[in-house]
């Protein structure tokens, strides 16, 4: 493993090389690249193992160049994110409290929607 290298440098793979290598023929296309500057940067991009290895690719070209990829979320974050089943807490909290306005408001209403909503809430807990 090559310890020289930045801290932070993060490897790529196929998806990263492929782009690198579709803008480049963009470039190509746009007569900015001759043959042989085409065909020697593909070659390095088929073979580039980091990010840093792929940017002196687009130094000296103007747009389009490969665009920074989206840096992977700590697994703390990914830890503090709400469950799945955090919907089904709030809908169940919010039964609970509108069955306890409708018994202080009218007792009597509220035994006529407690039946339908009692069956509502035990389907959608065992799907």
């Amino acid at each position: 493993m090559d310890n020289g290298r930045r801290g932070k440098d993060l490897r790529i793979g196929d998806p990263e090389r492929e782009n690198a290598m579709r803008l480049l023929g963009e470039h190509f296309s746009a007569g900015r690249l001759d043959v042989t500057e085409y065909d020697d940067r593909c070659r390095q991009a088929a073979t580039a193992r980091f990010r840093s290895e792929l940017n002196p690719l687009f130094d000296d070209l103007p747009e389009p160049r490969p665009s920074e990829p989206p840096r992977p979320v700590p697994s703390a974050i990914r830890a503090a994110a709400p469950p799945a089943a955090a919907g089904k807490i709030v809908l169940a909290v919010c039964a609970v409290v509108l069955v306890v306005f409708l018994l202080v408001v009218a007792r009597q209403l509220a035994l006529v929607l407690l039946l339908p909503l009692i069956a509502v809430l035990w389907f959608s807990w065992r799907r």
